[in-house]
């Protein structure tokens, strides 16, 4: 008898992923932060399922001066006004990236089945849609997928208004590929949890992704990036993060938003790991960690740091490190300094937020001013360059609560970094304005000519 004639196997055509970083239109930016970490996971996460996915990285260093929107014309008195004190401290509005023309041009040169978009930051939401539009002139039929912090924050307003056909609801790697399956092989979209559709329903709706096991997730495609992404300080400039989420419940944080109620690190071996990929395959000479809260226990600190000292010696490496997005104090204590010394730190960035206790309770901070200092003063024995920064402008704060916070600081022999309230959970036709650059907000206490003269007034100290 003659064997059986196997099946011919059905070929599925395997789609065109393209992932979309928007530039950002703004009156600064931090200019190291051109890595689009989350896209680049999801990036991986595709590879690793056998797709070939593409990115268009649109927040380059190309820049250009804008007219200031009508939105900030409340800024026009302050911007060239003679009183110093009361000057607006950014010169320009600007556009930071690609142009929209050659945005288009790269999104007709590179079509694709789907398009996963981010929509980091609320104030930036304008930016994903013109995105989206683009998209939507040039691929009719192709699929649109967003998320972030804002889609998370508020999934209705990008399907309500036909922005996406589907957002991503908290972390988006495991989400995307199986977005990518359902499409390709059919069923239902809106039956993935963490995706969200108008058909789904008012209980999918408030369900996030499952959060994956950050030790199983391959490190981010970096490979898709251009080699000037990793430039900044005339070095070459790697973030990595080695953990997701925070034990703290901060009052104003959304970070909860994306990586939910949980905190995961990853393993001191698989970070030093990811450390030496970036040394060996792209000349890192800078990695900034971008962890929500790096160091949140004594032991972890301990252990990262003492392994990263171990690899410098072990493998002949001496890169810098560096954590922009602030070390928080609360379980930590001055032994962690010269390791972080020792390890490679440079500069340490602490948070003090607020120096009265009343407004520390109310926003749930985990550490006082009494922590702070000893950290602080620990840091300058050491040799670190001290970064603090506190909040201005924030509910509940009054002129001479703030004047307390900055002499405190400036007692310590550090640099003083007003970071400018906003409200991420302010109304729609708010959005555009909350930003730390915008001096949006005022409170019975504080006028927006306080929050100037105080935020000119420790720039000109430092």
């Amino acid at each position: 008898k003659h064997a059986p004639a196997e099946k011919e196997k059905i070929q599925i055509p395997q789609m065109k992923i393209l992932l979309v970083n928007p530039p950002i239109e703004d009156f600064y930016i931090t200019g190291i932060r051109r890595q689009p970490l989350g896209l680049l996971h999801i990036a991986a996460s595709l590879r690793a399922a056998g797709y070939s996915p593409e990115i268009l990285n649109c927040h380059t260093g190309k820049k250009h001066v804008l007219d200031m929107p009508v939105e900030f014309d409340y800024l026009r008195k302050y911007t060239d006004n003679s009183d110093p004190q009361l000057r607006f401290p950014i010169k320009n509005y600007t556009h930071y990236g690609m142009s929209w023309h050659e945005i288009e041009t790269r999104i007709k040169r590179t079509p694709a089945d789907i398009y996963f978009v981010s929509s980091l930051f609320t104030t930036y939401y304008q930016e994903t849609e013109k995105i989206v539009s683009l998209i939507r002139k040039n691929s009719s039929d192709a699929v649109i997928a967003v998320g972030g912090y804002h889609p998370s924050l508020y999934p209705e307003y990008y399907i309500k208004k036909g922005v996406a056909d589907y957002v991503i609801k908290g972390e988006g790697e495991a989400v995307a590929v199986r977005l990518v399956q359902v499409l390709e092989r059919g069923g239902r979209p809106e039956d993935i949890p963490g995706i969200i559709s108008g058909r789904s329903n008012a209980e999918e709706k408030k369900l996030m992704a499952a959060v994956p096991d950050v030790n199983e997730l391959p490190f981010p495609l970096r490979e898709l990036l251009m080699r000037r992404d990793f430039r900044a300080y005339r070095k070459i400039f790697i973030s990595m993060i080695t953990s997701r989420g925070c034990p703290n419940r901060c009052e104003f944080c959304t970070g909860r938003t994306i990586w939910g109620n949980s905190y995961r690190s990853r393993s001191a071996d698989s970070v030093i790991d990811e450390i030496l990929h970036c040394i060996y395959n792209y000349g890192a000479d800078i990695i900034n960690f971008e962890d929500d809260n790096l160091f949140p226990a004594k032991k972890r600190a301990g252990e990262l740091l003492t392994e990263i000292i171990k690899m410098k010696k072990n493998r002949k490496v001496n890169p810098e490190f560096t954590a922009m997005n602030g070390i928080s104090l609360e379980n930590i204590d001055e032994e962690i300094i010269p390791l972080m010394k020792d390890a490679g730190f440079n500069e340490l960035n602490i948070s003090l937020v607020t120096q009265s206790s009343e407004v520390q309770r109310v926003n749930r901070r985990p550490f006082n001013s009494l922590k702070f200092r000893s950290i602080a003063e620990r840091a300058n024995r050491a040799g670190l360059n001290v970064r603090g920064y506190f909040i201005l402008g924030m509910p509940g704060q009054d002129i001479k609560e703030i004047e307390d916070t900055i002499s405190f600081m400036k007692s310590l022999s550090i640099q003083v970094f007003p970071s400018v309230f906003y409200n991420v959970f302010s109304q729609e036709s708010e959005w555009k304005m909350q930003r730390s650059s915008a001096f949006f907000n005022e409170t019975g206490d504080l006028t927006r000519e306080d929050v100037i003269k105080f935020f000119n007034r420790c720039s000109r100290n430092n």
